[in-house]
C-alpha cells in the first residue's frame, strides 16, 4: 500500500491529508487563519503563516494516520488562486501576499480595460481581467510601492510558495498560472505580448510546469521545521478548483462541479480552450492533458452566510443556521439576496458591485435572511449555468461540494434552482484528494490521472432531486434576481468606499 499526501492552501485554513493509494483517508488536520484587512476592500495574508501551519498540519495528519514520515510516497499541493506573492532576490517576500478577493485594484483593472478590448483580451488570455489577480495587483504594486516593486524578482500565487519552502525550488504549474491575467491559456504560456505593452518584465514570471510534474524533494531544513522525510518527493499540485475537480472524479466533459466554499464556483471540464466572447466566464487550463475547463466564479458564497451569522446574528453555529432556514417557505417569502459582498465575477465582472436584501416587509424574520441568503448563493451560481448552456456544454451529472455541501439543504435550494439532480462526493476534502492524485500520478503510481480517479474517485449514487413546485417558485424570483443588478448597476460605485493611505474613508 502507497501513501500519499495532499496539502491544500485555502482561503480561510490550511488542510493537511494522508491517503492510501486506493483513496481511504488515514489523517487529516485543518487550521484556521484570517484574511487580513488593513484598509477597507483590502486582502492580505503572510505567507509565513501558510509554511508554519503547513509544517503543523502536515505532523498532526500523519500522528493521525499513525504512520512514520518515511511512509509517504509523494506530496501534492492545492491552493487558492489569483493571488500575488513576491519575492525578492534571495526568495523572501517583500510584502504580505494580495489574495484573490483584494479590491484595491480596480483603478489598474479599469486601465487594462481601456488599454485592451474585449475581443483583444480573448484572443491574447481568453479572459477578462479582475481585481485581485496577480497581474492587477502587481500594477497596483508598481504604482502604488515603487520601491517595493523594485526588489521583486518573481512572482508567484500562494501554494507555490509553500511548495518553494518545502522544496527550495520555484516554479508555476500552468492551472494556477491561468489565473493570473498575464497567461495565454490556449498555447499555455505566459502573454508576451500583453505584458509587453503593460510594461511588466516578464522574466518576474517563473517557468510553468504541469501540475503531476515532480518539483523537487524535501530539503533537511524543511524536513527539520515540518517533521517531514527528507527527500519525499514534491510534486508542483494546482490551483484548487481544478484540484477539487480532480478529487470529485471531474476529468470529462460531462460532468460539472459547482463548489460552495468560501466562494462559489461552477466547474466544466472542455476538450479545447473555448471562452465565451462577452469573457463573464474564466477559461483556464485543467489539471489533466490537452484538457481545459470552464469556470463560473461568486465572490461571496460560504462568506456571505458567514458574514450573516457572524457579524449580524452573531451565531456562527451552521447547522443551526440551516434549522433556521427550514423554517422558511422556498422563496423566503419573497426575500431576495444579492451575495455581492466582495463585488462579483460571474456574469457581471464588477467589482463595484455591492450585497442587499431586497422584497423586505414586517412577515420577514431571521429565517427569511438565513434562507434568502442560500438562495441568493444559487442565483448567482445559476448565472453561471446558464452561461455554460450558452456556451453548449454538456452537463450530464451535476456534482456539489465544498463547506456547503454538508448542508441538505443547500443542495435542495441548488438542484430547485437549477432543475439538476444534485450528487454528492463521497470523498471527504475533495482538493486534498486532487492534490494526493497529482503526487500518485508523479511518482509513477498512477499511470493517468484518469486512472486515479477511477481508482480513487467515489460518488453517491442517489442525487438529490428538484421539487418541481419549487422550481417554478425559484424561476420566478431568478427572473426578479437579475433585474436587480441591471437596475441598480449605475448605483452601485456611488457606494464605493475611497480610503486615503491611511485608510480613512471619503467616500
Amino acid at each position: 500500500m502507497a501513501i500519499l499526501m495532499g496539502i491544500d492552501i485555502g482561503t480561510s485554513s490550511v488542510k493537511s491529508m494522508v491517503m492510501d493509494d486506493q483513496g481511504n483517508m488515514l489523517g487529516f488536520s485543518q487550521m484556521d487563519y484570517e484574511i487580513r484587512i488593513p484598509v477597507h476592500g483590502y486582502a492580505e495574508q503572510n505567507p509565513d503563516d501558510w509554511w508554519g501551519l503547513t509544517c503543523q498540519t502536515s505532523l498532526a495528519a500523519i500522528r493521525q494516520a499513525q504512520i512514520t514520515p518515511d511512509e509517504i510516497a509523494g506530496i501534492g499541493f492545492s491552493g487558492q488562486m489569483h493571488g500575488l506573492v513576491a519575492l525578492d532576490a534571495d526568495g523572501k517576500a517583500v510584502r504580505p501576499a494580495i489574495i484573490w478577493c483584494d479590491q484595491r485594484s480596480i483603478p489598474q483593472k479599469q486601465q487594462l480595460e481601456r488599454l485592451f478590448s474585449p475581443e483583444e483580451l480573448g484572443q491574447l488570455i481568453q479572459n477578462h481581467v479582475a481585481t485581485g489577480f496577480q497581474l492587477t495587483s502587481l500594477l497596483w504594486v508598481k504604482e502604488n510601492e515603487p520601491e517595493v516593486y523594485r526588489r521583486i524578482r518573481t512572482v508567484i500565487l500562494p501554494k507555490d510558495y509553500v511548495r518553494y519552502r518545502l522544496t527550495g525550488v520555484i516554479g508555476v504549474d500552468t492551472t494556477d498560472a491561468s489565473s493570473t491575467s498575464a497567461f495565454d491559456v490556449a498555447d499555455r504560456a505566459w502573454s508576451q505580448a500583453l505584458l509587453e505593452r503593460v510594461h511588466i518584465d516578464a522574466s518576474l514570471f517563473p517557468q510553468t510546469s504541469e501540475p503531476w510534474h515532480i518539483c523537487g524533494t524535501v530539503t533537511a531544513e524543511a524536513a527539520a521545521e515540518s517533521g517531514l522525510f527528507p527527500s519525499t518527493p514534491v510534486v508542483f499540485g494546482g490551483a484548487d478548483q481544478a484540484m477539487q475537480a480532480v478529487g470529485n472524479g471531474i476529468v470529462q466533459p460531462g460532468m460539472v462541479s459547482c463548489t460552495i466554499g468560501t466562494g462559489g464556483q461552477l466547474f466544466a471540464t472542455i476538450d479545447r480552450p473555448a471562452y465565451d466572447k462577452e469573457l463573464r466566464t474564466h477559461t483556464y487550463v485543467h489539471a489533466t492533458p490537452d484538457k481545459w475547463y470552464l469556470l463560473g466564479a461568486s465572490m461571496s458564497a460560504g462568506l456571505s452566510l458567514k458574514w450573516l451569522g457572524g457579524q449580524v446574528l452573531n451565531n456562527r453555529d451552521y447547522a443551526a443556521l440551516d434549522e433556521l432556514a427550514r423554517d422558511c417557505p422556498a422563496g423566503s417569502d419573497n426575500l431576495l439576496f444579492l451575495p455581492y459582498l466582495a463585488g462579483d465575477r460571474t456574469p457581471h465582472m464588477d467589482p463595484h458591485a455591492k450585497g442587499a436584501f431586497f422584497g423586505l416587509t414586517l412577515r420577514h424574520g431571521t429565517s427569511h435572511f438565513v434562507r434568502s441568503v442560500l438562495e441568493g448563493v444559487g442565483f448567482s451560481l445559476k448565472d453561471s449555468f446558464d452561461i455554460f448552456n450558452q456556451l453548449g456544454v454538456k452537463a450530464d451529472k451535476l456534482i456539489v461540494s465544498g463547506g456547503g455541501a454538508k448542508s441538505s439543504l443547500w443542495k435542495q435550494i441548488i438542484a430547485d434552482i437549477f432543475g439538476e439532480n444534485v450528487y454528492t462526493s463521497k470523498m471527504k476534502e475533495q482538493a486534498c484528494v486532487g492534490a494526493a492524485i497529482m503526487a500518485g500520478v508523479g511518482i509513477g503510481l498512477y499511470a493517468t490521472v484518469e486512472e486515479a480517479c477511477r481508482t480513487v474517485v467515489r460518488i453517491q449514487e442517489t442525487p438529490v432531486t428538484p421539487n418541481l413546485q419549487n422550481r417554478e417558485v425559484y424561476a420566478r424570483l431568478h427572473a426578479v434576481y437579475i433585474e436587480l443588478y441591471n437596475n441598480n448597476k449605475k448605483l452601485f460605485p456611488l457606494l464605493d468606499y475611497q480610503p486615503d493611505k491611511n485608510g480613512a474613508d471619503h467616500s
